[in-house]
């Protein structure tokens, strides 16, 4: 049980002032009720909790409502990060080629998608190392290429001034 701090030094005035302000998730607890107690920016207001120990009960009555509250939004807040991860994981299971046989459990599906990631990381470094191949074959021809286009013009040249000198 909690308590308020220092409501015993309190005046009745501020008592009912206390009264009137404790408030739950925004909304007053308990509403002012018209009469002339204290004035706090606008219209004169009382109200008939003036007792510490109501006072008391109101607060833990509060305190509960609090704690309930507390626990109902953790409660909504884990259930939807569970729905959300539940559904990831039948994100996975329709990807994985190895999951698409069956129900298997959040562990298998892990482990398969690891395997799976293993094996797609293997292949991609096989079709790098084909694909670098591929290139210096490429420029290999180039080369090749350029020296028989460049052997061809000697050639011509060669035979050009073959023929004019005969």
């Amino acid at each position: 049980m909690m308590y308020l701090p220092s409501v015993e030094s309190q005046s009745a005035t501020e008592l009912r002032h206390t009264a009137a302000t404790i408030s739950y998730a925004g909304q007053l607890l308990l509403g002012p009720t018209p009469g002339a107690s204290y004035e706090r920016g606008g219209p004169v207001h009382t109200h008939p909790f003036t007792t510490v120990a109501d006072l008391q009960s109101v607060y833990d009555l509060q305190m509960e409502q609090s704690t309930a509250y507390r626990r109902a939004t953790h409660k909504l807040s884990e259930q939807k990060r569970r729905k959300i991860l539940n559904s990831r994981y039948d994100d996975l299971r329709t990807i994985i080629p190895a999951c698409q046989d069956g129900a298997h459990s959040k562990q298998s599906v892990l482990k398969k998608a690891m395997n799976y990631i293993d094996q797609l990381t293997k292949e991609l470094l096989v079709q790098d190392h084909v694909m670098r191949e591929l290139q210096q074959e490429q420029d290999r021809r180039r080369i090749l290429e350029q020296e028989h286009s460049a052997a061809l013009a000697k050639l011509q040249a060669l035979r050009s001034a073959f023929q004019c000198n005969s």
